[in-house]
């Protein structure tokens, strides 16, 4: 053991009553660390949990990649895509794909006897992935789309139904616009809610087989395939694979096909959530400040209270920069200590935020009704890393006194 370490973890030890203002100078040091950290963990957590939250909630709407006709993306209405079985095969033993569906898109109106709403079907089959759906399922249960009884079965979001005043079991119409007016009844099966409004006001779910009768396609024709992939980060290199697989050529209805991210399909909403990380810079930022300020104040009161002893200390033979390093030892145990109790309180709040969800939110204004938490081990390890060492830097500075303090003045310090 070093003689600077067993000194500092001597002084860090004293219980002496009359150093009331060294306490004072830990405590403030400790505290300050502390809190910083607990903001810090917080914030991360927090900021980490809603981009998660709002990430998830437009894949779930959209896939991470959708392959649709071109040319519809001029048009009103969903243009079919030729979705061959040997197509949705090469799609599925891409590297890095998850998961290949069909679906089927129409714009219509849901009309009741005292209102109306504009909305879009969406047609699903067997192959879609349900995971999503369900888990935001507030009423009712999935229809079985593979069954005739249920072709005319809908999901309607929670926004709907009240704009609507419909409930589950209610019948409705729908009106489709196109070269004729065609009508369709339908019987409210379950109602969903994901409070992203930009879908929840727009979206309603059906049997694929049955929008793909009613506007005229065979079993193979869908509006987009849908395509999951196993890691989002590479999400846009799976979507140049697949845009080297799909069709280079005009199929039998003369249209092209077209590969889209869902970055690209929602860019306004990615780039919203890309400034959440500069208020996450700032914040970190500002709590490494307001730590290091602490820690320099807290190590400066230490040094005063504790300059008789380190004009005795220099009188019997130890260096400026042996006292210095004592001081930088000292310092690093009170940095280790508020990380003690940051990490603590502040990993105690974020989890009981997740499984309580105690602090709520307006979700007409967030897209979620509590603040989500995410739990980041990295990012966690990395900011107790980040303070640990930019704090016990700054204590450079302040060890300089040190250097000045002369013992023959020292031992007349009172």
């Amino acid at each position: 053991m070093s003689l600077p370490f067993f000194i500092a973890r001597r002084l860090y030890s004293t219980n002496d009553k009359s150093e009331r203002i060294s306490k004072l100078g830990v405590n403030i040091a400790t505290t300050g660390i502390a809190v910083g950290l607990i903001v810090m963990i917080v914030s991360v957590a927090v900021v980490l949990g809603f981009k998660g939250e709002i990430k998830n909630k437009v894949i779930g709407f959209g896939s991470h990649i959708q392959m649709v006709n071109a040319d519809a993306m001029q048009q009103a209405d969903t243009l079919p895509l030729i979705a061959s079985t040997g197509i949705v095969e090469r799609m599925q033993a891409c590297e890095g794909v998850k998961h290949v569906q069909r679906i089927t898109r129409k714009t219509g109106i849901l009309k009741t006897d005292t209102d109306f709403q504009g909305i879009t079907f969406t047609g699903i089959g067997n192959d879609y992935d349900s995971t999503f759906l369900c888990a935001h399922l507030v009423e009712g249960t999935l229809p079985d789309y593979t069954q005739d009884s249920c072709r005319n079965d809908i999901v309607i979001s929670r926004s709907i139904a009240e704009t609507l005043q419909l409930n589950r079991g209610d019948k409705v119409f729908a009106y489709f616009f196109g070269s004729d007016i065609r009508m369709r009844r339908y019987k409210v099966s379950a109602i969903y809610e994901t409070n992203m409004m930009q879908f929840d006001n727009a979206t309603v779910f059906t049997s694929r087989t049955a929008l793909n009768a009613l506007n005229g396609w065979d079993s193979l024709s869908c509006s987009a395939l849908e395509i999951t992939v196993s890691d989002f980060d590479r999400s846009e290199d799976v979507a140049d694979m697949i845009s080297t697989l799909k069709p280079q050529y005009p199929d039998r209805n003369g249209c092209f096909y077209a590969v889209y991210t869902v970055r690209e399909l929602y860019g306004a909403i990615f780039d919203w959530l890309k400034l959440l990380d500069l208020n996450i810079w700032v914040i970190i930022g500002l709590m490494v400040c307001v730590c290091c300020f602490t820690m320099i104040s807290g190590l400066l009161i230490l040094i005063l209270e504790r300059t008789q002893t380190i004009g005795i200390l220099k009188a019997l033979g130890a260096g400026n920069t042996t006292m210095r390093r004592v001081f930088q030892h000292y310092g690093v145990m009170i940095i280790w200590r508020g990380l003690l109790v940051g990490n603590l309180v502040g990993l105690l709040l974020c989890w009981v935020q997740s499984q309580w969800h105690i602090a709520r939110l307006d979700s007409a204004s967030y897209y979620v009704d509590h603040v989500p938490i995410t739990f980041n081990w990295l990012a966690i390890l990395a900011l107790n890393a980040a303070t640990l060492i930019i704090c016990a830097l700054v204590l450079v500075g302040p060890t300089l006194i040190v250097s000045h303090i002369k013992p023959v003045k020292a031992l007349k310090f009172d």
